[in-house]
């Protein structure tokens, strides 16, 4: 075994021999570091605050299932087995979870941190396209949602700002009141950091900007526009942040004592403004700019979803009287 040179003996060993030369030069003489570089390090397309805390989860995880293997000593079938381990997740939580721990050894491997990259044979699996329609809203459900949480206030304004702007539950938790603005037509907007920390503005209703106002004032607070308020658009009773948990949890709550046949999350709300929007024959790219989806494909998809049926081949039958 070559030995390490004084200065860093004491730090934590990577591999059974020594340091790769590349990463002394680069400073990275441990996995923490190593981790913490490649969470925060300069992307062409930068990841967000929301993101780099998901995937920092994610490796936290990964780290507890091997039981302090230093990395470049994981073996090829420790990843199987952790890959194994994660089969009561959702397909998209896996893909995830697989996709970033394979990043992390690229990462590691390219910077000559470790000899060998054993995640080469590890896929993640497919996530199933589901259909758009089976994550919206019908009408009737949206009406029983909005009955049974008007007599909450903040459950209802909370399905009536998702259901009309399709923001992302983490875009609701940190939207503030000073985001909000007047445009010179005296339409009242919502500046949106989404992903990637990219600003979109997002259009506030009348009717809907009038329940946010008469909303601060029953908590004694001042309901004219100010771009430094910094208070949460939607806050608790003891004037706090909602987190996202917290929101999902009240709109599962909504949907038991709505007698719905399942659970709506906020993303379910998500998709129903997209999926109403478009059947109200809203241009394609005007809801792709208010969803924030970078791809016109996606915003496609639920297009395509609602003319399934009215646009089916079966439709074209007429020879025969049933």
């Amino acid at each position: 075994m070559v030995m390490m040179n004084d200065d860093t003996r004491n730090l934590p060993t990577v591999i059974g021999a020594q340091v790769p030369s590349m990463a002394q030069e680069m400073g990275i003489l441990h996995d923490e570091h190593l981790i913490t570089l490649f969470l925060n390090r300069p992307r062409p397309k930068q990841w967000s605050k929301m993101t780099r805390k998901a995937y920092h989860h994610d490796l936290e995880a990964f780290l507890k299932f091997i039981d302090g293997t230093p990395l470049a000593q994981v073996t090829y079938v420790q990843l199987v087995e952790y890959c194994y381990s994660l089969q009561h997740y959702a397909s998209a939580t896996q893909q995830r979870m697989i996709n970033v721990m394979r990043s992390l050894f690229l990462f590691a491997h390219r910077l000559g941190y470790m000899v060998r990259n054993p995640s080469v044979l590890i896929a993640a699996p497919r996530v199933p396209i589901r259909a758009t329609h089976k994550r919206s809203l019908s009408v009737s459900e949206a009406q029983k949602l909005l009955e049974t949480a008007r007599r909450l206030d903040r459950a209802y304004l909370m399905v009536v700002l998702l259901i009309t702007t399709g923001v992302r539950v983490e875009e609701l938790c940190q939207g503030n009141w000073g985001d909000l603005y007047e445009d010179m037509r005296g339409n009242i907007g919502w500046m949106v950091r989404g992903k990637g920390d990219k600003d979109r503005p997002v259009l506030i209703r009348p009717d809907v900007w009038a329940l946010l106002q008469e909303f601060r004032i029953k908590n004694g607070l001042n309901p004219e526009l100010d771009h430094r308020d910094k208070t949460p658009l939607i806050f608790t009773r003891r004037l706090t942040r909602y987190r996202q948990n917290g929101i999902r949890d009240m709109m599962y709550r909504l949907s038991d004592a709505a007698g719905l046949s399942r659970r709506i999350s906020p993303h379910i709300l998500r998709h129903t403004c997209a999926t109403f929007s478009l059947e109200a024959e809203a241009p394609l790219l005007q809801v792709q700019r208010q969803m924030g989806h970078e791809s016109l494909r996606t915003t496609e998809r639920y297009l395509h979803d609602i003319r399934e049926l009215s646009e089916s081949a079966g439709a074209y039958i007429n020879q025969v009287s049933i």
